[in-house]
């Protein structure tokens, strides 16, 4: 009798500690990530913002992130999976410009939804100055013959610089205003070479202040008259450009008047898909390195280095015609790429 009362003691003094320590532990937060959602019928399907959200002009987007600069938190976009005749893939549609505002230590990521500018002119993504960021977008797209991504820091933040730095962009695919199709309609795979390839799908603009040591990774670049574009103070940046396509200039670095951009370290792969006239890569700059690989183009050279251009090193991984018109004869070309003067 003792060993039972005994033993019940034991119970009860047993459960009262597991109630005393469930009672001392706090309750979990809905939002440990400390994020705001982004969600396809937001907010009526229970995320912050979204399509749904009054008054809007980028499907809650630009609330979102003005909130989150406002509330100190990071931006979670959702997607979801498509097949093709069978759903309906995440659409968030623009009519006006998307403005990323001054952020530092700041994450926005993303499902692999489209983000889709549908005014025929303006830049569908525009960010302002950046520092320690992290970007992570699925597809955006535009039908403008702007920028689909301009990075252009006007705006001085807290460390007083107007300046996009230490910052990672990653985005699955870029399409400009041409369009993802040679024949300019969906599943049309017979190029239109009358058909406007228009717009630039990414411009590093350092035109008020210096875009400097980021790295940006681009999936697909397609559809547009400029694949990427640097000009003005652009400097240090490593640069991923894993196929841009069915485009008519794939790579400019710099103008006839800015040699500025230097120092950059940029990868491509480059398929104008029979578009002619285009042309590779154009550099009126200094001191960058340049990894190319492309499919031959039916007239123009595969890169040419302009009068400015100086100090230039180039990996040339396929055949094509290297042009170089720089008096100075300090751009150098490693690989395969044919010399012409």
């Amino acid at each position: 009798m003792l060993r039972l009362t005994v033993a019940l003691c034991v119970a009860i003094l047993s459960l009262a500690i597991i109630r005393l320590a469930s009672a001392a532990e706090p309750t979990p937060s809905a939002r440990p990530t400390n994020q705001l959602i982004v969600s396809p019928n937001g907010p009526e399907d229970g995320g912050d913002f979204g399509p749904k959200t009054p008054s809007t002009k980028t499907s809650g987007l630009q609330e979102a992130l003005d909130a989150a600069k406002a509330q100190v938190k990071d931006v979670y976009i959702a997607g979801g999976s498509w097949t093709a005749g069978k759903n309906s893939p995440i659409i968030y549609n623009l009519s006006t410009t998307l403005r990323i505002p001054w952020m530092q230590d700041f994450r926005l990521d993303s499902g692999h939804c489209v983000i889709n500018y549908t005014p025929k002119t303006g830049d569908a993504v525009v960010f302002d100055s950046q520092m320690s960021c992290a970007y992570r977008f699925g597809l955006i797209v535009s039908n403008s013959d702007g920028a689909v991504v301009r990075l252009k820091p006007t705006t001085a933040g807290p460390d007083r610089f107007k300046v996009i730095t230490s910052t990672e962009f990653v985005f699955n695919a870029l399409v400009g205003g041409g369009g993802a199709w040679p024949g300019g309609n969906a599943y049309n795979s017979k190029l239109d070479q009358a058909r406007a390839w228009v717009g630039t799908c990414l411009w590093l603009d350092g035109s008020e202040g210096s875009i400097d040591a980021n790295k940006i990774t681009v999936l697909e670049t397609v559809g547009c008259a400029t694949g990427l574009l640097l000009t003005g103070g652009v400097t240090r940046n490593t640069i991923e450009e894993t196929n841009i396509h069915l485009s008519r200039d794939h790579i400019r670095l710099g103008s006839p008047d800015d040699a500025k951009p230097c120092d950059n370290r940029i990868e491509a792969f480059l398929d104008c898909q029979g578009i002619d006239p285009s042309i590779g890569a154009r550099v009126y700059s200094s001191r960058n390195m340049l990894t190319l690989s492309a499919r031959p183009f039916p007239t123009g050279p595969l890169l040419v280095f302009e009068t400015s251009a100086a100090d230039n090193v180039a990996i040339v991984h396929s055949p094509g015609t290297v042009t170089d018109l720089s008096p100075k004869l300090t751009n150098r070309v490693i690989g395969l790429g044919t010399p012409a003067r």
